[in-house]
């Protein structure tokens, strides 16, 4: 037990090799749930959608599903999870417009669609900020309705984890 400490809890479905994350959670100051990649999308998506839970059956017969709830429907078993709705979500766009509208690129599209819709107050950086009307609205992946704030990020290093290269 940590004294004086408040413990951070977290759900990811995938944590990376962040030396904070791991010091922290060695320490006992994280507390991680860890959720399989669609389960945690679906999770968001519910969230956003003013879905409180769901049932999946992903998961079933594995650690994940210590501690949940379980129901049989048409003879298979399935988990209760429940929306997230964060108060605050931060995502990263590569457009957006002063009303909030933003586009993604490529994998960005993942994950940062269902994350800005369960955000109570949605913060947005953006590459670029273009003018109202500039953006063709067929091309935008996240509506205005679910961002509260945009800034414009500068100067973006664009890192990979870790390289490895085939020899010859």
């Amino acid at each position: 037990m940590l004294a004086n400490k408040q413990i951070k809890k977290m759900v990811a479905s995938y944590v990376g090799e962040n030396k904070t994350f791991e010091q922290q959670f060695l320490s006992g100051e994280l507390e991680v749930e860890l959720v399989p990649q669609g389960t945690l999308a679906e999770r968001l998506r519910a969230g956003g959608a003013g879905i409180p839970a769901f049932y999946t059956a992903t998961g079933v017969g594995t650690l994940i599903a210590e501690g949940k709830e379980h129901r049989e429907f048409n003879g298979r078993t399935y988990l209760l999870e429940h929306g997230i709705v964060g108060d605050f979500a931060l995502v990263k766009a590569w457009k957006a417009d002063p009303l909030g509208n933003l586009v993604y690129r490529k994998t960005a599209r993942n994950f940062n669609p269902l994350a800005a819709m369960a955000g109570k107050i949605t913060i947005a950086e953006a590459e670029e900020i273009v003018d109202i009307g500039e953006l063709d609205p067929d091309e935008i992946h996240t509506p205005g309705i679910y961002v509260q704030r945009v800034i414009h990020g500068l100067h973006y290093e664009k890192r990979i984890e870790r390289r490895t290269v085939l020899k010859a």
